[in-house]
């Protein structure tokens, strides 16, 4: 036996051992009686069964081996062996990490005195509990809830929340209980002795898999934890986390910086954390592989096996690893759980479910006979199944599908009444709530969130639905709640978000009508929901806040003044010339806007506007000449991901009077000022949501001047999606939809894969084609003959707005169709040609006569 091939393992699975063995090397094992087996004494080149825990028994034992055959490294993956392998590496000098900084990362009141005194930045107000008296001391000082733990256990044993002053009672009672005991059902080789205070941390829990080479830490993954309130179980696991490329940027430096301040520098790591809104905080760290099948969900949705990397690392018999291993799919353990009182009186279909497309492993916990407990702790689970698909969320579907289809442990009951165990519910529950001031045909929320098992309650505008030529629906059209306003501005509506939000417990709240982005913001705020609150979304709505912030960070805005008399818009008007535009302070869909060219229609304008006396809700602007661009586009984290430019053919505000068609086309990619509105849009973007703004994954819509003279002027922007038929346009070039990416930001889901965070505008994604769209606007009258639906190949979507019969009004806005349509072409003088001659056939088959 060759010493320098080696090693001596404290504690160990058959899996380590194996691997070991498959390596070449010769394996020394320490193993503790409960838990050896024939494979292990097979495989390894000896063994010694006796409490590896105690050091004073395995001393005499590890000197006789390193006499002879002599070892050259000490590795333990299992928590009950990891101090006593330190202490080998430090009686022999073999590198690895030694006793002492394993002891300060496994005791948790140790690593909470260190990281206090070594990186008070990131401590967590802990303390030793002794005596009854020191919760109510401790929760003086940090408040309540706060949390009383174990000093040295796993699997969230004898974990408890201290909920008031009156809860302490309870909590010393179990604290006296558990100290001194081993508990009659855990595997863990602990007694559990000293307990521990600490600082409640509110946020999502995660866990972080590394792997260190010589003080290099490489983060595997960042893995995705399932608990639920009421108790310490976890409920399941998923790789890679489902985090923004912010939050888990965050996370992975905080690990990498514990670990430094720790002092490990040489193998694995399992480092459970929470997501706070002060950052990540580490929760507790363990240099040893995670429980609960978390290695072979890294191995399969990874390709990294970090048993093999343990046992070989020390022997230079496996490569480093790159600073960011790739994912190439998704994993998941999800827990079997039961109903308490039950006993499990049979269990059926393990193999079956072994053998299902996707799992990894299944691992029941549970015999029969066996009593099922109120869930505390991960001990009282039935059992776990591990799966691996295209992604994390399909991965976590998965894992409940094969529970359900295939896994049968059946629950008897005191009355002789059975169940099944099910699968943990291990995704949150999401509830939205829309706020919609649209037609409903346009805005297809369900299709937009396929994987959505929460409520959708929707508040809808007659007016809008009926406008589009829509019948107002009798039913739900699917959604939990579908309810019809009349008047969508009356304080009603507020009141009645407010109760469903209550009512259904609402998660999220979303809208995508320029009308609603503050209301929708103000719920948010009011009940602490994800997303924009007031502050965040005011710089998009009050068009004085943004040109104000737009100036102060350079960019080009027109003349303009917030004009709260008459006199003062007089002084503006001689200042800067004819004509001038006066437009709403908070206004939208060029409702309100008027250009005027001439000293009398501005004193008409002024009588009208100034009429009941001062006013702070209009502006009046220098007109800027030259055609309106807008760019459209997605932010991902704060920065754009996706966006591209276009330009209107027309007067936005002519929708009253145009009689023919309204083209709205993208520009090519060559064109010279395309790059230039990809920048301005990000820096734009930068002025008005600066870093800190809960405004992070948004659609935009941002409106520009391109002057005679070559000028980028900013008009307005909106942090919503583009209106009339640009979520079309928009999806036509990259397949993302405006409408849908926004809504699933808003409802907390998987944004799409193809929107990635943005860096500078030259890397952005290119469309596959150029693409416009072609309004014909309302006139008044009795419809009587509309165009058929066109069969052009090119042509990406056709509506029409009226029905034959129908008399209709004039337009009242830039949004007030009677037909649209979207057409692609290779370039934007193709999409032009094609659309100009689709509008001049659409006005041809329009007969709007006299409704009298």
């Amino acid at each position: 036996m060759n010493p320098e091939r080696t090693l001596l393992l404290v504690g160990a699975t058959d899996e380590t051992v194996r691997k070991a063995h498959d390596l070449g090397l010769s394996v020394l094992l320490l193993q503790h009686p409960t838990k050896v087996s024939e494979e292990q004494n097979r495989l390894a080149a000896a063994v010694e069964v006796v409490d590896f825990t105690e050091w004073e028994q395995i001393e005499p034992l590890v000197r006789a081996w390193h006499e002879s055959p002599g070892f050259a490294a000490a590795v333990s993956l299992t928590e009950p062996g990891l101090e006593n392998a330190g202490r080998i590496n430090d009686l022999y000098g073999l590198g690895g990490t030694g006793y002492e900084v394993t002891a300060r990362i496994r005791d948790k009141a140790a690593m909470r005195r260190y990281v206090a005194e070594h990186d008070p930045e990131h401590a967590v107000g802990a303390r030793s509990l002794k005596a009854r008296e020191d919760l109510d001391a401790f929760g003086a000082q940090y408040g309540y809830p706060f949390i009383v733990k174990p000093v040295d256990a796993t699997a969230s044993i004898g974990v408890m929340r201290v909920e008031g002053p009156g809860d302490a009672d309870r909590v010393w009672a179990e604290v006296s209980r558990l100290s001194g005991t081993r508990t009659d059902r855990v595997s863990s080789l602990f007694v559990l002795k000293d307990f521990l205070m600490e600082e409640f941390l509110d946020g999502p829990e995660f866990s972080v898999e590394s792997f260190s080479f010589g003080g290099r830490h490489v983060i595997v993954t960042v893995t995705e934890k399932f608990t639920a309130d009421g108790h310490f179980a976890e409920l399941g696991h998923a790789v890679p986390a489902r985090l923004s490329d912010a939050d888990e940027e965050a996370i992975r430096e905080g690990i990498r910086g514990f670990l430094d301040v720790m002092g490990l520098r040489d193998g694995v790591c399992h480092t459970e954390v929470r997501l706070t809104a002060k950052g990540p905080r580490v929760i507790e760290g363990h240099n040893r592989i995670g429980g609960d099948s978390i290695p072979e969900l890294v191995r399969s949705a990874f390709g990294v096996d970090l048993v093999t990397l343990a046992v070989g690392a020390p022997f230079g018999l496996v490569e480093e690893l790159p600073d960011r291993p790739q994912a190439h799919g998704g994993a998941s353990v999800r827990a079997l759980i039961g109903t308490p009182g039950t006993r499990v009186e049979s269990i059926a279909g393990i193999e079956e479910a072994r053998a299902a497309e996707g799992v990894i492993s299944v691992t029941p916990s549970a015999k029969p006979g066996d009593d099922v407990r109120v869930l505390k702790d991960n001990w009282d689970r039935l059992g776990l199944i591990a799966v691996a698909a295209e992604d994390t969320s399909a991965a976590i579907r998965r894992g409940a599908e094969v529970i359900r289809e295939h896994i049968r442990i059946t629950l008897a009951g005191p009355d002789g009444e059975t169940v099944l165990a099910q699968p943990s519910e291990i995704a949150p529950r999401e509830n939205l709530l829309i706020l919609h001031r649209n037609p409903l045909e346009p805005f297809p929320y369900r299709s937009w969130l396929p994987d959505h098992t929460g409520d959708i309650v929707v508040l809808a505008a007659r007016d809008k639905i009926e406008l589009a030529g829509e019948k107002v629906p009798d039913g739900d059209l699917g959604y939990t709640l579908l309810e019809v306003f009349d008047d969508f501005d009356a304080e009603e509506v507020d009141a009645r978000a407010a109760e469903l939000v209550a009512e259904h417990g609402i998660t999220g709240v979303t809208a995508l009508h320029e009308a609603d982005m503050l209301r929708a913001a103000r719920l948010r705020e009011r009940f602490g929901l994800r997303g924009a609150w007031h502050d965040d979304v005011v710089p998009f709505r009050d068009k004085a806040l943004m040109k104000t912030r737009a100036q102060a960070s350079g960019i080009d805005v027109a003349a303009w003044v917030q004009a709260r008399t008459a006199d003062q818009a007089r002084e503006f008007a001689a200042a800067e010339g004819f004509p001038v535009v006066f437009k709403e302070r908070s206004g939208f869909n060029a409702i309100g806007l008027r250009i005027l060219h001439d000293e009398a229609s501005f004193e008409e304008c002024l009588t009208e506007v100034y009429a009941g006396g001062e006013r702070d809700d209009v502006l009046l602007e220098d007109f800027v000449p030259g055609r309106m661009c807008h760019v459209d586009g997605v932010v991902r984290d704060g920065r754009v991901a996706m966006a591209w430019p276009s330009q209107y053919q027309y007067d936005l505000s002519s929708f009253a009077s145009d009689p023919g068609p309204r083209i709205d086309l993208t520009l090519d990619e060559d064109d010279p000022v395309t790059a230039r509105l990809l920048d301005l849009a990000e820096r734009v973007l930068a002025s008005l949501a600066p870093e800190g703004s809960r405004l992070r994954d948004h659609a935009f819509h941002m409106e520009v001047f391109h002057t005679p003279d070559d000028r980028l002027v900013l008009c307005e922007i909106a942090c919503r999606p583009g209106g009339a038929k640009i979520r079309e346009v928009f999806h036509s070039l990259f397949g993302v939809h405006l409408g849908g990416y926004a809504v699933r930001a808003d409802a907390g889901h998987e944004l799409h894969p193809a929107v990635r965070r943005g860096g500078d505008a030259a890397d952005l994604p290119k469309p596959r084609h150029m693409a416009g769209q072609l309004l014909m606007m309302k006139r008044p009258g009795l419809v009587r003959e509309l165009p058929p639906v066109p069969g052009h190949d090119w042509l990406d979507g056709f509506w029409l707005y009226a029905e034959e019969g129908q008399v209709i009004a004039p337009a009242s806005g830039s949004s007030d169709f009677l037909a649209a349509a979207v057409g692609t072409g290779p370039t934007r003088a193709e999409v032009d040609r094609r659309l100009r001659e689709l509008g001049e056939w659409v006005r041809e088959h329009s007969v709007i006569g006299d409704a009298s």
